[in-house]
């Protein structure tokens, strides 16, 4: 995939449906929506069968990460359908630093949650630490970081302050979320 793919398709679904909310988005595209309690490693999947998506989501998340995650597997099913169609995908492969497939909708999630407009401002404060980023827009470094490197590759000047990491649903903490 070009390096512009992922955020045209994400833009394109956000102008479409007129909303960057992930669960919306979803059932705009009649995909179904479920969520377990019983998951223990795994923070969600989807999979497609009888020509429809499914998408399960760990109920005991937060809401954020809840977010985040259905955004994350709704970039598996807009960039990645044909691989859906032959294998579910699972936290197995979800959380694989070598997966392009995992860093594609790492990307997605960042371009559909994050707006590159609140990002340069953000960006723009006196506090322009990966930190202060993450607080002022309410999010993960995870996810922020994505979303750093999406503007990169479409040549918005903004600092990058590590390597993404393609695993960061896995196992980040959200120290920088306020869920009341």
């Amino acid at each position: 995939m070009s390096r512009l793919y992922v955020y045209h398709k994400a833009a394109g679904l956000i102008r479409r449906h007129g909303t960057r909310d992930p669960f919306e988005l979803l059932s705009a595209m009649h995909v179904q929506i479920r969520f377990y309690y019983d998951l223990t490693n795994t923070k969600g999947f989807t999979r497609y069968l009888l020509r429809q998506y499914f998408v399960g989501i760990n109920g005991n998340l937060s809401p954020y990460e809840q977010r985040i995650v259905a955004a994350h597997e709704l970039g598996h099913i807009v960039l990645h359908a044909q691989e859906l169609r032959t294998a579910p995908l699972f936290d197995i492969a979800v959380y694989d630093k070598r997966s392009s497939t995992e860093y594609e909708a790492n990307l997605f999630a960042a371009d559909l949650l994050l707006p590159d407009e609140k990002v340069t401002e953000a960006a723009d404060s006196p506090r322009t630490d990966l930190e202060g980023l993450c607080m002022a827009l309410g999010t993960t470094p995870g996810l922020m970081n994505f979303k750093l490197r999406s503007m990169h590759n479409r040549g918005i000047a903004v600092p990058l302050p590590f390597e993404c990491d393609s695993r960061f649903l896995g196992k980040e903490t959200l120290p920088f979320i306020n869920d009341k």
